[in-house]
């Protein structure tokens, strides 16, 4: 009894070649399976349409939906996508808005009414990663029949060697034996297993970016891979050279495995989507180079039953079959979602599903820049965080490095001001009252000369130092801020000229050095401070002189005055009324008061004084730090403060535009997938 050969395959679409009367039945039983098969499909298919066309909108709506969403996508693309030329040190080829455009310019032109509409097909791209991909093979085993002639198994097998040098593609499509230019025509019956047109291009390994074009605007990409020359983890989640529509719906990645049927090969799948990032990709396990092995065998001796079964044997083990009925499966949910008719609508229903999926795939990739973007802002952001860091270190630092620890003995504005004191007390404390008589005219010079000498003279020096290693600081920060500006290119939206300018014009001022004044100012002032207490403890001491000389030549005057009134001698014209001792006692007890007050008026003025002192050293403190504040913010981190404000305010604003591109890009794509009645409503 003969045995039957159609296989769920692909392969077997025909009928062994009848050169003996068994073969010929199996011929005739493959034939008709195959035929009953196409039949039950087609009456399928129909019954699908039928109940379609009553429950979802017809392929025109979705067509007219996926060409308005198309638009709205393509207008949105320029506000996301960079615009630089694509190239190994610049933007990459898929976050490229010239290729993009591109690609959705191929789609619209698909999606497109037009005459020549009826010559559109289905396209299938095969593309290896490498040499060792297999796809030739593969391409090979698809669409060479088994008992086709010797001239069409020689037009699909030679099919490179009739290109031009340096061809990277070849268009295979259903017709008589021929080939013009990069299209080759074949009588292969797998290119009208599906019912619709079909073309297969077959690319090389290339970097090149019609390959990537022709890869994503595909209606199926079919990507072969030899984990044992190409590891999957330099194309799996992406891959840059070229980029591989991975991502994309409808793509399809095919790993070549010497056992693609055994169950431990197809319990990968799981994790080679894991690594893809994409749990829907579809993952197959083929031997292409085995299922080419039995096509030879059966081309051999096909009228050999040894031949036929290691064939059989060839072609399902080689798991090719998978690879039909993953593209006859992309197909058929583009016939249940969008053609109710069978002709060309039918591959515009594909193409609306690709255009989906290249949708998607764009969207996806602005998602992707938007969040490249967003690690770009948080890497300004980071930036400019590390050069505050640096700022308000040296801000916190510098205090203690200048003043030391307030409160304890390593207070240099304390130390400074108590040395100070010390060395004006001697003089002060030498100016006794007794002393007045001869020196009243050199209080305020003594005084202002003590003063001068002992003022702040070691923390004077010391802050003539710090605002040397200040103006070091300040040219360190500066240069930071100069070289985190300009490390940005100039296509970045973070390189600013209004920017670089602001703090040029702040660098030039003139106001922008730092000087050993800018410290130093407060000793100056809090000095010349003195000068009016020492005025007045100048005219203090002249009147403690005066009221003495007076109290004293007034006591002496009274006494003298007694005497004379004892004595008689002005004639009785003086008389004080008493006797002369009591007036010698009354004078000298005058003089002594006077002199006593005139004493007190002279301490209580020193006290005064150094209230004064006390005062203006309590304001010296605080001028100082003051100073070195208004220093650390004027001068020192003027510059890095600017640029951090700057490029603050411009990661606030992109990250501002970039929410709402978010939102945009969310909207699309629930529109993409909504029905075509959702825009209406």
């Amino acid at each position: 009894m003969p045995t039957c050969l159609a296989s769920g395959s692909g392969l077997l679409r025909t009928a062994v070649h009848p050169r003996s009367s068994d073969l010929r039945a199996t011929a005739i039983c493959a034939s008709r399976k195959v035929a009953g098969r196409r039949r039950d499909c087609g009456v399928r298919r129909a019954a699908l349409s039928t109940v379609t066309a009553a429950n979802s909108p017809g392929y025109e709506e979705q067509r007219a939906h996926t060409l308005t969403v198309l638009h709205k996508t393509s207008a949105l693309l320029p506000r996301i996508l960079p615009t630089s030329r694509p190239g190994p040190s610049g933007v990459p080829l898929r976050a490229s808005l010239r290729f993009w455009e591109g690609v959705l310019g191929k789609v619209h032109e698909d999606l497109s009414l037009s005459p020549e509409k009826k010559k559109h097909r289905v396209r299938i791209v095969v593309y290896g990663v490498d040499e060792h991909s297999s796809a030739s093979d593969l391409v090979t085993a698809l669409l060479e029949d088994p008992f086709s002639s010797e001239d069409q198994k020689k037009a699909l097998r030679a099919r490179w060697e009739a290109q031009l040098e340096g061809s990277r593609s070849i268009r295979l499509q259903y017709g008589p034996a021929s080939a013009a230019g990069d299209v080759i025509q074949v009588q292969s019956s797998w290119l009208q297993h599906f019912g619709v047109p079909i073309e297969v291009s077959e690319c090389k390994p290339s970097s090149a970016s019609e390959t990537a074009e022709a890869l994503f605007t595909a209606d199926i990409p079919i990507i072969l891979c030899n984990p044992a020359t190409t590891p999957l983890s330099s194309i799996l989640p992406a891959s840059t050279s070229p980029p591989l529509p991975v991502s994309r719906r409808h793509t399809i990645v095919a790993i070549s495995s010497p056992s693609p049927t055994h169950p431990t090969t197809a319990a990968q799948a799981p994790h080679i989507r894991a690594l893809a990032l994409h749990d829907d990709l579809q993952v197959l396990f083929v031997d292409a180079t085995r299922a080419l092995h039995g096509l030879e065998q059966l081309g051999g001796s096909p009228s050999s039953p040894l031949a036929v079964q290691r064939y059989q044997d060839d072609v399902t083990g080689s798991n090719v079959a998978s690879v039909t009925r993953a593209v006859k499966d992309v197909i058929t949910s583009a016939l249940r979602n969008g053609s109710t008719s069978p002709g060309p609508s039918e591959v515009v229903a594909v193409h609306v599903q690709t255009g989906r999926a290249l949708i998607h795939d764009v969207l996806l990739t602005c998602r992707t820049v938007l969040r490249h973007t967003d690690l770009e802002a948080d890497a300004v952001l980071t930036g400019t965080s590390s050069l505050r860091g640096q700022v308000e270190e040296s801000k916190a630092k510098v205090h203690l490095e200048v003043f030391g620890t307030p409160g304890k003995d390593g207070d240099e504005i304390a130390k400074a001001v108590g040395q100070a004191r010390t060395s004006v007390k001697l003089t002060m404390d030498a100016l006794q009252w007794y002393k007045l008589f001869w020196r009243v005219d050199d209080i305020r010079e003594v005084v202002t000369a003590a003063v001068d000498r002992a003022w702040c003279r070691d923390l004077e020096r010391k802050l003539v130092f710090h605002a040397g290693r200040l103006a070091a600081l300040q040219g360190a920060l500066r240069d930071s801020a100069t070289a985190l500006c300009r490390s940005f290119p100039p296509a970045s939206p973070y390189h600013s000229p209004v920017l670089h300018n602001s703090i040029d014009r702040i660098v030039a001022a003139p106001s922008y050095t730092l000087t050993a004044a800018a410290l130093t100012s407060p000793l100056r002032a809090r000095q010349s401070q003195l000068g009016f207490p020492t005025e007045r403890l100048h005219a203090s001491a002249q009147r403690a002189v005066i009221t003495m000389s007076g109290s004293v030549l007034g006591g002496l005057g009274f006494a003298w005055a007694g005497w004379v009134s004892e004595l008689g001698l002005a004639g009785g014209f003086i008389n004080v009324g008493m006797g002369a001792e009591t007036a010698v006692g009354a004078g000298m007890l005058g003089a002594a008061l006077g002199v006593r007050w005139a004493v007190a008026r002279w301490d209580r003025a020193r006290k005064r004084w150094w209230k004064d002192w006390d005062r203006v050293c309590e304001g010296l403190d605080r001028d100082l730090k003051t100073a070195l504040t208004r220093t650390m913010d004027e001068h020192v981190a003027i510059v890095p403060e600017t640029a951090c404000s700057g490029l603050e305010q411009i990661v606030a604003k992109r990250k501002s535009e970039m929410e709402a591109l978010k939102e945009e890009v969310h909207a699309l794509e629930v529109e993409v997938d909504g029905p075509p009645s959702a825009k209406s409503s």
